[in-house]
């Protein structure tokens, strides 16, 4: 477990580090015995220097919901990050030139939600209920955490991921929306096209 002092300084590094657009060296380096726990203790005080900034909490982003992706991070479960108002983006619209550091786009499914939700017993039809509606999204990942250290070669880790916000950085939101029921997600997919040529 690491100290209260280093869970803030850790997160005033990645607050400063996305505010000039920069990445700074791998955190798990410097606390190579963090824990899951510490590292979203990292995370909330990150969440909370944003609030203070002026930010304002839309939503959440769930990440690593993939075997390959769980694998490569050493863990087993999903993670998780919050949305603020600053991330959202029109359909349609223009990310300004130079927003982001090292952007990744994802093709997603957003749910809209009407209602909260509460664990651990959460099941499937409890989440469709809570939803209003689902839509395509496209989610910005961007990093505020160099990917491998030069001198080490060590990679991330969760920590580091966790940490930074679950690599949250943009959404855009659009298309045709639709109810939680009313199509088969397990079998949604996306085409990824530029200026009408498919990528």
């Amino acid at each position: 477990m690491i100290t209260d002092e280093q869970v803030e300084d850790a997160a005033r590094r990645l607050f400063e580090a996305e505010r000039d657009r920069r990445q700074i060296s791998l955190l798990s380096l410097d606390f190579p015995k963090a824990t899951m726990d510490d590292a979203y203790r990292v995370q909330a005080a990150l969440v909370k220097l944003k609030v203070m900034s002026g930010l304002t909490i839309k939503g959440w982003k769930i990440g690593l919901t993939s075997k390959a992706m769980q694998s490569a991070l050493s863990i087993d479960i999903p993670d998780s990050g919050i949305l603020f108002d600053d991330m959202f983006f029109e359909d349609g619209g223009t990310v300004p030139a130079g927003r982001f550091i090292q952007p990744r786009i994802e093709a997603e499914i957003a749910f809209v939600m009407k209602a909260p939700l509460a664990g651990p017993d959460v099941w499937v039809d409890d989440v469709l209920d809570a939803t209003d509606h689902i839509t395509p999204s496209l989610e910005i990942l961007d990093t505020r955490i160099e990917r491998v250290n030069k001198e080490t070669g060590k990679i991330r880790t969760f920590f580091d991921t966790i940490s930074d916000n679950a690599a949250n950085a943009g959404i855009v939101v659009g298309g045709r929306a639709a109810g939680p029921r009313d199509v088969d997600l397990r079998w949604m997919g996306a085409i990824v096209s530029r200026s009408g040529e498919v990528e």
